[in-house]
């Protein structure tokens, strides 16, 4: 297929070139690292990307040829010492850091998968990806050493662990599994090792969100990364002079493929911070010479509301991805200086949606790119097309009749969710039989064209993260004295992230105390899963005349309804 590579306004355009072209003839798509390995050879002294640790102080800086030849050696060592062979897993659970980086880079090189481990897992959830995925080996850094051990008993096919970090404080063995420095990569050859990898190879299988209280493991080949690649270096006008800076996890596709990939598509440079700080992010950004970032949830909405600083204005920010955009976007635009880009992606079909730069419509996520075909479908019934248009212009709410579920078809091949790993049963609920994926996202178009985002449909998302309401649920109906849990999102007035509200009934004469049960909750789940809002229901859910719970009901916050943050509870990720 041939696609078209549209213009932009030059002011949104950063300095330099596209030196691989634009990826305009999917025919002659290559593996991402394919253009590191020709930048290596084109450009080899030019930053190719830098770390900084939990302070924002740069702690390292990789040349394009000293990150191929680093990644090398990864790639070579799997091989040899591991065995990996094309296909086989490698996991990564740890926070941002240049072993990070080049791990990711070392797997795709392998002719591996990667499988990115969201920090925040632990215990059992843990257990289950790296059971789940099959993986041959895992990458970790020295703080994931303990949550690693409380679970290693139960890991049944991983054979090794690489710690980074100090070879002395790596153990020789985490529980029954061979554990290993990471330095010991740097005994193999850094030449390419020559695996032949396309872009119909599975380049990803990465655990997001599940439906039955476990995540599910979306598999993703190459091409779905050149897929975004492009549209990135389109959409947000990056050039070979751009610095893109994330504080986002590697462990996500964002950070990935809208930083590190697209940095090498542009024969640009990446920057990465281990966490995010409202405070110090203009400061950091200045101080690393970003000039393109993105944003994931709540992070505007942080930003904003941090006290005013000399460094609002000081930085070289351009343009920042916005997933959703500010609520206040001109006076968010105004105060730092920099144009936001609204758009709407999913790790299963990628970015699937975005909006132009020169586009200062408010409130929209744009126009369907090039590669995908969309339409809205009603949701009690998905066989129906929602045809209802709404003028924006006149009411910026769109009517019931308008909103539907996004259903969206791939149009090239090797570039969305190839499956559910091991559920087949999923994957077919997925699609429908002409290809169509479900979103799960409510949208609305005007009749302007472009799709207005309203809600999700069953879906929570929490500081940026897909939560599934019933693996909440599993876990809290595990508590003793609970008897029944629902779990809904809940939005809050200008805030773009949902908050958790669990409903609850309790088995009679049980006590229940809110602070212990998020406490417990906490130490076996990822932190984004506790819920904020916690309300018990005496006499039961609130049910209409047929006997359905009236779910618009248990949205509601009451006066009964127990707030974590009023009471001063509150729990950090892993940082």
């Amino acid at each position: 297929m041939r696609l078209l590579f549209r213009p932009r306004d030059p002011k949104y355009v950063g300095e330099g070139t596209l030196p691989f072209g634009t990826f305009d003839d999917t025919k002659k798509w290559l593996p991402i690292t394919r253009y590191l390995e020709k930048g290596a050879e084109m450009f080899p002294d030019k930053t190719m990307f830098r770390v900084a640790d939990r302070d924002g102080n740069i702690t390292g800086s990789y040349t394009y040829k000293e990150t191929n030849e680093w990644a090398n050696r990864v790639a070579n060592g799997l091989i040899k010492h591991v065995g990996v062979k094309k296909g086989d897993k490698v996991g990564m659970y740890m926070l941002n850091c240049a072993e990070y980086v080049i791990s990711i880079i070392g797997i795709h090189k392998s002719g591996g998968v990667q499988v990115p481990i969201n920090k925040d897992e632990k215990g059992e959830r843990l257990a289950y990806i790296i059971n789940h995925s099959d993986m041959v080996a895992l990458i970790i850094d020295q703080d994931s050493i303990p949550f690693v051990r409380d679970v290693a008993d139960n890991l049944e096919k991983l054979k090794f662990v690489f710690v980074t970090g100090d070879p002395k404080d790596v153990p020789d063995s985490i529980g029954k599994i061979k554990a290993l420095p990471f330095t010991m990569f740097n005994d193999f050859s850094s030449e390419n090792p020559g695996v032949d990898v396309t872009i119909a190879d599975v380049e990803r299988c990465m655990f997001t969100s599940g439906t039955t209280g476990m995540p599910k493991g979306v598999v993703r080949d190459h091409g779905g990364v050149i897929m975004t690649v492009r549209s990135y270096l389109q959409q947000q006008g990056v050039r070979s002079g751009d610095v893109l800076m994330s504080v986002l996890s590697l462990g996500h596709a964002n950070a990935q493929v809208m930083c590190l990939f697209s940095a090498m598509g542009a024969g640009a440079t990446a920057v990465f911070y281990p966490r995010f700080s409202a405070s110090s992010f203009w400061k950091w950004a200045a101080e690393c010479g970003a000039t393109v970032a993105n944003m994931l949830g709540a992070v505007a909405e942080y930003l904003w509301a941090a006290p005013p600083s000399e460094w609002d204005r000081k930085h070289k920010i351009r343009i920042m991805l916005g997933s959703p955009a500010p609520k206040n976007l001109e006076e968010f635009q105004e105060r730092f200086g920099v144009r936001v880009i609204d758009g709407y992606g999913s790790t299963e079909m990628g970015m699937v949606l975005w909006k132009d730069p020169e586009d200062h419509r408010p409130g929209s996520s744009g126009y369907p790119m090039e590669g995908y075909y969309v339409e809205l479908r009603d949701p009690q019934d998905t066989t129906k097309i929602v045809r209802t248009f709404w003028d924006p212009y006149e009411n910026p709410t769109p009517p019931d009749e308008a909103k539907g579920l996004l259903f969206i078809k791939p149009l090239i091949p090797h570039t969305t969710l190839n499956e559910y790993f091991k559920d087949p049963r999923r994957t077919r609920e997925a699609f429908d039989d002409e290809g169509f994926f479900n979103s799960d996202d409510i949208f609305a178009r005007g009749v302007d064209g472009r799709f207005y985002f309203v809600g999700r449909h069953s879906r929570i998302r929490v500081s940026g993260e897909n939560v599934d309401p019933i693996a909440v649920q599993d876990i809290a109906m595990r508590y003793p004295g609970i008897q029944e849990a629902i779990a809904v999102g809940v939005r809050l007035p200008n805030v773009s992230d949902d908050e958790i509200k669990l409903c609850i009934t309790l088995k009679p004469d049980a006590k229940f105390d809110p602070v212990e049960f998020c406490k417990w909750m906490a130490e076996i789940a990822p932190v984004f899963m506790v819920p904020r809002f916690i309300e018990i229901y005496p006499e039961g859910f609130p049910v209409t005349a047929t006997q359905k719970i009236k779910m618009a009901e248990l949205k509601e916050i009451t006066d009964n309804t127990w707030d974590r943050i009023k009471v001063g509870l509150k729990f950090s990720a892993r940082k």
